[in-house]
């Protein structure tokens, strides 16, 4: 029988987290898939921007992610795991993801300690302490699972180019590949090659997500039925070699050749260290620069294909109509959920329930709805959705002596105008809660302040 497949294609570029990001940016086919994940990082440094580019090279369209952050702020080994625990929890993600996060994380920091030998507690991440580096790890899960591809598919990935030369590092000039790449490919005995770039191609991160997902190394994706692909394009210019790797959902043939090469398992790992519980107060863990300082995530409005999913149903009720919505719009499966009363045959009122999602998601809301609802099948389409700019702003309140961070999101017009300012919820809450001031009352003064910043 086939058996399903989804191939990391690194053979020409190796890897990178943003790498990583923009193909599974692109896999889905969402622009703004990353936005809560980049959403959840503006307490830490909210300085932070993320831009989604459609890029094309040598025959190859795919999405380039460029991320601007303020690169003063590090965060120690301790932190970072406290940071990815937390952001974790808030993005509510399943177990499997978040010991994937944590798994990969884990990966960066012995590898840093292996390659400096010196003790976790007193390593110094350099590069790798910034947090695009929480937004690399933690984003790959969240859109992973976002995919429905973590801990349903097996992973298996061509060989790894790692690339050549020398390049400029904090503390100096160093040999390709990095030493704690190096760590990371001798520690799971990874098969790797130069390949044709003349600098480096595979960094510490993307090492660290590759290794964590692959169960196999294959020489080439010859043997592959691609159903479905996304390619993601890296920062650097490497001349002639186009920088992009790709993430491939597909299907081993039945009669295709095994690869020749000696298999390849994963070597017996040690557990990951135990995260740090997260700390009462988050906004203490890293200094914020500039609170109020206008964070975009998206720039221009955005013209994307979307599904609508529909059944009608005679005999649902509160709890089964609360509880689809939870499941459907919470857990980010859909964009919307309506439930539209209307008559049926035999002059019965019954509801007609609509579901608004990605392209990808049909098959999983589809799934949602006929479980839940005992419905017979599901209806759909395919429309057209235009959606305005949004972006991302930081508000510092000050309430009572204490200083709060709200996030709050804000559409605009094509004329830049603002059209709507919607502050985040789970903030909102936090808020309400330390002071005792009503959400109502709060609500009007964090969008006076939004409307101030983003003015």
């Amino acid at each position: 029988m086939a058996s399903n497949r989804v191939l990391l294609d690194v053979a020409t570029a190796g890897a990178s987290g943003d790498m990583f990001l923009s193909a599974l940016i692109d896999l889905l086919g969402q622009d703004d898939a990353l936005l809560p994940v980049a959403a959840s990082l503006l307490i830490y440094d909210p300085t932070l921007r993320v831009h989604v580019t459609a890029q094309s090279s040598k025959g190859r369209n795919g999405k380039k992610l460029d991320i601007n952050l303020d690169k003063g702020v590090r965060l120690t080994p301790k932190s970072l795991i406290e940071v990815i625990t937390a952001v974790c929890e808030e993005l509510e993600m399943s177990e499997t993801a978040k010991a994937f996060a944590k798994k990969a994380l884990n990966e960066v920091i012995q590898a840093e300690s292996r390659a400096h030998e010196t003790p976790i507690d007193k390593l110094y991440l350099e590069e790798l302490g910034s947090v695009d580096t929480i937004l690399d790890i933690v984003g790959t899960a969240y859109l992973l699972e976002k995919a429905e591809l973590l801990g349903k598919s097996k992973f298996v990935a061509t060989k790894v180019a790692v690339g050549s030369g020398m390049i400029e590092m904090e503390h100096g000039p160093v040999e390709v590949p990095v030493p704690a790449v190096a760590e990371i490919l001798v520690a799971h005995d990874v098969p790797f090659h130069t390949g044709s770039a003349k600098t480096e191609v595979l960094t510490p991160t993307g090492a660290a997500l590759l290794v964590t997902l692959a169960e196999e190394f294959v020489d080439s994706p010859e043997g592959f039925i691609v159903k479905r692909q996304g390619v993601g394009f890296g920062m650097r210019d490497l001349g002639d070699v186009p920088n992009a790797m790709r993430i491939i959902i597909g299907e081993e043939a039945p009669k295709a050749e095994k690869p020749t090469e000696k298999p390849w398992k994963k070597p017996t790992e040690k557990p990951p260290e135990k995260a740090a519980k997260k700390p009462a107060e988050r906004t203490t863990m890293t200094p914020v620069k500039v609170a109020e300082e206008r964070t975009e995530i998206l720039e221009a409005w955005m013209d994307e294909d979307v599904v609508v999913i529909e059944t009608t149903v005679d005999d649902i009720d509160g709890d089964t109509a609360g509880t689809l919505y939870d499941v459907l719009v919470s857990e980010g499966l859909a964009y919307d959920v309506m439930m539209i009363p209307a008559f049926c045959r035999k002059n019965k009122p019954c509801y007609i329930v609509r579901a608004i999602a990605a392209k990808a998601g049909l098959k999983s809301v589809a799934e949602i709805l006929i479980r839940h609802l005992g419905a017979a099948g599901v209806r759909y389409t395919t429309w057209q959705r235009l959606t305005a700019a949004k972006e991302t702003v930081v508000c510092r309140l000050e309430l009572d002596g204490k200083e709060f961070m709200v996030r709050v999101k804000v559409s605009r017009g094509m004329d830049g105008s603002i059209i709507n300012i919607r502050p985040e919820s789970d903030d909102v809450i936090r808020v309400s809660q330390a002071t005792g001031i009503p959400i109502r009352e709060l609500k009007p003064r964090i969008a006076l302040q939004a409307s101030a910043v983003t003015d």
